[in-house]
């Protein structure tokens, strides 16, 4: 694969640009480019399929009849019947998060690994490669089996290991454990907090879950300035742009940030990018933009410049996030105890924690919501999804606003179903217009065991929609599942229901295709507010699109999530075309 940023696609090129040499209608300017002979799937209010789009610089002037924009300097695309829809928004992805992963950590993820042993087995072969004392990072994924504690402390007893589920939780090795001071004397978190550890028989931390320890700043390389634009680049270049996504709403860093914008002036940023900003008790690399410990942290992300719409077309500045709990079967803050087959480990009794007390997050959510901003909290359980609806009913009565978009990032992803509180839950969701920001690609994670828990609704979209919800898609990967910034994959999730176990996850929550499409095009623009320039093909929008290889309106629905971008066009202008097109 390849990035063009020129016109000129080859004559080898099964889309072809030409140019069209019909005469300009009388009292209509030209346009610049013009689509056709394609299924253009415009996602708009009445769900058109039309065949031709007219584009005159970085907007949408004509859709459907265009014949009277060809011009003598128009450029015409002729899609030869392939399918284009509005270029991909992902609600909610880790940019700088996943730079840093790709750059310093080991792949571990169980599959395509078979096993603890596979692991132990991987991270020998780095191990080969580095000095004694260095550390060892690996990256997998929820739900994974891991190595014993035992098992690494016997491979490696020179190196401290890190191997992470996820940025929420770590399993360490004896000598990781040894360099932070983590025996039986370092305390608990308190009592009732999103934080936990899990120690062994003599006391030592093995597990850690949403806790502070002290991680030695040398760990990871730091990035360079230079080495980060690039990695930045990287990652919305190869796990974005060329997956026909144009708009990442972004939860990165400030040095993150400040790459793209380099990016931006040198004309080689891939993307569009809405820049949130997450406040957290915890700061990770790459991810976090300030601490909730320090006074007025909205301030301090205000004194930087950023402020609440501000920004370009192709750097937007968005919302402000906090995160409330953890995980779902280990520290999300639930009413009836976690299941026992819900997670890696279990204790009984175990209804997770939250971050803030209902006074903290109330000011916490107060402050960023009087001073205009957007807010989105991470919520995975019940507990902790109605402290921050009671968070966000007591800003809107206090600083009233017609269209605030509150969202809860994650909501039903697990939805427990207590006939005392959800569906009061869901009422207050649709009458306070909060919006489910939801990552069905992680119905991947789901093994047949999870799947049989009791009473509650896994990714229940077809619910949501039913009540008039429209969730946003995203993928909110850090390094968990990178390979589902496919938005492709995220809509086959949705559409099939189908787990990597071969699990099929409640099949009746299941949703049309256009729908899905809907979570990453029209529905993640309206949570974002940029419905009036991105998410569907209508007049007066940008010039977004994705080509793709095949319908997925018709196509079988298992074949949906091996559909392959063709071409990925932004401002009017061809950004990524395959290299070998059929």
């Amino acid at each position: 694969m390849r990035t063009e940023r020129m016109w000129g696609m080859g004559a080898a090129l099964a889309l072809v640009l030409v140019l069209s040499g019909k005469v300009e209608a009388k009292g209509v300017i030209p346009a610049d480019l013009v689509i056709l002979n394609g299924k253009i799937v415009t996602v708009d209010s009445r769900s058109r399929v039309v065949r031709a789009v007219a584009v005159r610089g970085s907007r949408i002037v004509a859709v459907g009849d265009v014949r009277r924009y060809r011009g003598r300097g128009t450029r015409v695309i002729d899609l030869k019947g392939r399918t284009m829809l509005p270029g991909f928004i992902d609600a909610h992805s880790h940019v700088g998060g996943m730079a840093e992963v790709e750059a310093h950590t080991v792949d571990i993820q169980v599959p395509p690994l078979k096993d603890g042993a596979a692991v132990i087995a991987r991270l020998k072969e780095k191990a080969a490669h580095l000095p004694p004392g260095a550390w060892l990072i690996g990256n997998g994924t929820y739900n994974q089996p891991m190595p014993t504690r035992q098992a690494l402390d016997a491979a490696f007893p020179e190196h401290p290991v890190d191997l992470r589920w996820s940025a929420h939780d770590h399993l360490i090795n004896h000598k990781a454990a040894q360099i932070m001071g983590l025996d039986r004397s370092f305390p608990d978190p308190p009592a009732g907090s999103a934080a936990r550890f899990e120690r062994t028989a003599d006391g030592e931390i093995a597990i850690i879950r949403d806790a502070e320890v002290p991680w030695p700043k040398d760990m990871i390389p730091a990035f360079t300035a230079p080495e980060r634009k690039e990695a930045v680049r990287a990652i919305l270049d190869d796990f974005y742009l060329k997956r026909g996504v144009t708009m990442v709403s972004d939860m990165s860093d400030i040095p993150s940030y400040t790459a793209m914008a380099e990016l931006r002036a040198e004309g080689r940023l891939p993307t569009r990018v809405r820049m949130n900003f997450l406040i957290g008790p915890l700061m990770h690399a790459g991810i976090t933009v300030a601490s909730s410990k320090v006074p007025d942290p909205v301030g301090r992300i205000e004194a930087m410049g950023y402020t609440p719409g501000g920004g370009t077309e192709w750097l937007k500045v968005g919302a402000i996030k906090f995160i409330q709990d953890g995980v779902w079967g280990t520290t999300s803050a639930v009413y009836r105890p976690h299941w026992k087959g819900s997670a890696t480990t279990w204790k009984p009794d175990n209804v997770g924690g939250v971050t803030y007390g209902q006074d903290e997050l109330n000011t916490l959510v107060g402050d960023a919501y009087r001073r205009g901003w957007q807010v989105q909290i991470h919520a995975n359980g019940d507990r902790s999804q109605d402290m921050v609806l009671d968070a966000y009913e007591a800003a809107q009565a206090r600083w009233p606003r017609a269209d605030a978009r509150l969202r809860i990032e994650h909501f039903a992803h697990f939805l427990s179903l207590d006939p005392q509180r959800t569906e009061r839950r869901l009422q207050r969701m649709v009458a306070d217009h909060v919006i489910p920001s939801m990552q069905v690609a992680f119905l991947w994670r789901l093994d047949a065991t999870n799947a049989a828990e009791p009473d509650v609704a896994f990714f229940p979209l077809k619910m949501l929609i039913a009540k008039g919800m429209h969730p946003a898609g995203g993928v909110d990967t850090i390094g968990t599942q990178n390979f589902a910034t496919n938005p492709f994959f995220s809509i086959a999730r949705a559409v099939n229901r189908d787990s990597k176990y071969g699990t099929i996850v409640q099949p009746g929550e299941a949703i049309p295709v256009m729908d899905a499409i809907r979570m990453f095009t029209i529905w993640s623009a309206e949570a974002n507010f940029l419905e009036k320039d991105m998410g569907s093909i209508e007049v007066g929008k940008l010039a977004d699109f994705v080509v793709v290889d095949a319908d997925p309106l018709t196509i079988p629905k298992a074949r949906i999530g091996a559909l392959n971008v063709d071409m990925t066009i932004m401002d009017g202008k061809i950004a990524y075309q395959r290299s070998r097109l059929r």
